[in-house]
């Protein structure tokens, strides 16, 4: 039986990452062996969106630069906003309900993840390695 494609959730700060030149998508399918689904959700569009037209020429760069990586190798995907909601917690309330692994460099995102036992994708600083916890599951 093949191995089911993992379903990797990118945020902001991920593909932002990826505009740095860092290429993530090889070191994470170096990591899982696979290629995985990429997907971003449409509040992260419109984070990197608002980025795009801030003032700062170097900012505006990057996220546009990341938008052109999401919609060019990831699904994007619409999600219904909660009031008050912001956007790491409707990533929290997605990678939960349809059991996603997160990419995310975000400290306290990484937090309410492994608290809520979801898998994480995150680079590690030292040697700008992409380490991967709570994919277990996907290999049984």
């Amino acid at each position: 039986m093949p191995k089911k494609r993992p379903i990797i959730l990118l945020d902001t700060n991920m593909l932002l990452l990826m505009a740095d030149g860092l290429n993530i998508f090889g070191q994470i399918e170096d990591k899982l062996e696979t290629h995985p689904i990429y997907i971003v959700l449409k509040p992260v569009i419109e984070e990197l969106e608002k980025l795009a037209k801030k003032p700062q020429p170097s900012v505006s760069r990057k996220a546009k630069f990341a938008l052109e990586i999401a919609r060019k190798y990831c699904q994007i995907i619409d999600v219904k906003t909660n009031p008050g909601e912001k956007v790491d917690d409707i990533i929290l309330r997605y990678a939960s309900e349809h059991r996603v692994a997160v990419a995310t460099n975000d400290k306290e995102l990484r937090k309410r993840l492994r608290a809520h036992s979801i898998p994480e994708i995150y680079l590690r600083e030292e040697g700008m390695i992409i380490e991967v916890e709570g994919l277990d599951y996907w290999n049984s």
